[in-house]
């Protein structure tokens, strides 16, 4: 609740059913697959619904982690792990090892474990900044009613604590109180009234919180609900797509088309794999692509 904000896009109006069966897809198929070409595939697709949602500007931070993540990841699996059949570097002895041995195949693999993780940062970057945490808690609340309470609660906590820490801060430096600069004990010790009145407040909120549920009738009957998500043609598109692209990639993984070759030599990539992996690709870039012309035809935004 601290990261998302709503904003005026499609990928923000899907269903939240629609949202999780399509990060759910995506980072399944990012486990099974090993083969670069639907890695790849999927990256790209996922890359675009970020951009189509607006949240371009937050993946590329999580990118610019990830990618100093991958090299590590392809320095040590080349220096550690020496095995293929194609050198590109042999030097003198290495402790702990017997020699420096650096081969192509080493250096695939790593940045092939590589774009798999890409694909899993991206979709949780995706599923941190396009789906409204409140949408899913509501989904999960007509079965584990006060399961969902106690999170919803819990992860209301931590921003009403840091906005009114925030607020409690601003009060006590137009009174005089320095929190920057001194030594350390003076710093603790003028933290120490607003630690209190944290605490006062917090106690005053769970009082009031109390009270609105027992208005409220809460335990009291099965629960109503003020408000309903709608299941529009939008979400009919979208899980039309992640469907194929899934079909799609059920089918490469029982032809054992989705496991790749790289030790001991790197093996071929041929057509039919590159054609599966587009079309799968297509297929789960449906929400960039109807995002984009939601945004752009005003007659298409009234038909889905």
């Amino acid at each position: 609740m601290l990261a998302y904000r709503k904003k005026g896009n499609l990928i923000h109006t899907l269903h939240p059913v629609t949202m999780l069966v399509f990060i759910l897809s995506v980072f399944l198929l990012s486990l099974v697959f090993s083969h670069p070409a639907y890695l790849l595939g999927l990256f790209v697709a996922v890359g675009a619904v970020i951009i189509a949602s607006d949240t371009a500007r937050e993946w590329r931070s999580y990118m610019k982690l990830t990618l100093a993540m991958i090299l590590l990841i392809v320095l040590i699996n080349a220096v550690v792990g020496q095995a293929g059949s194609t050198p590109l570097f042999s030097g003198a002895r290495v402790p702990l090892l017997r020699h420096l041995r650096v081969t192509v195949e080493g250096l695939a693999y790593g940045a092939g474990m590589g774009l798999r993780l890409l694909v899993v940062i991206s979709v949780f970057c995706l599923y941190t900044y396009a789906v409204h945490p409140d949408k899913i808690l509501s989904l999960l609340s007509r079965w584990m009613t006060r399961a969902t309470l106690v999170i919803t609660l819990a992860t209301r906590l931590f921003p009403l604590m840091i906005g009114d820490f925030y607020r409690i801060t601003e009060v006590q430096r137009c009174r005089g109180v320095k929190f920057e600069g001194g030594r350390w004990w003076e710093r603790a010790g003028n933290l120490v009234p607003v630690a209190s009145v944290l605490l006062l407040s917090s106690l005053e909120r769970s009082l009031l919180l109390a009270e609105s549920m027992h208005a409220r009738g809460f335990g009291s009957g099965p629960r109503s609900y003020y408000r309903r998500e709608l299941w529009r043609p939008r979400d009919w598109l979208v899980m039309a797509g992640v469907m194929i692209g899934a079909i799609t990639a059920l089918v490469a993984v029982g032809r054992g088309w989705s496991d790749y070759m790289y030790y001991p030599r790197l093996a071929a990539i041929t057509g039919r794999e590159v054609g599966l992996a587009s079309v799968m690709t297509a297929m789960f870039s449906v929400p960039a692509v109807l995002a984009w012309g939601w945004k752009s035809w005003p007659w298409l935004r009234s038909k889905i």
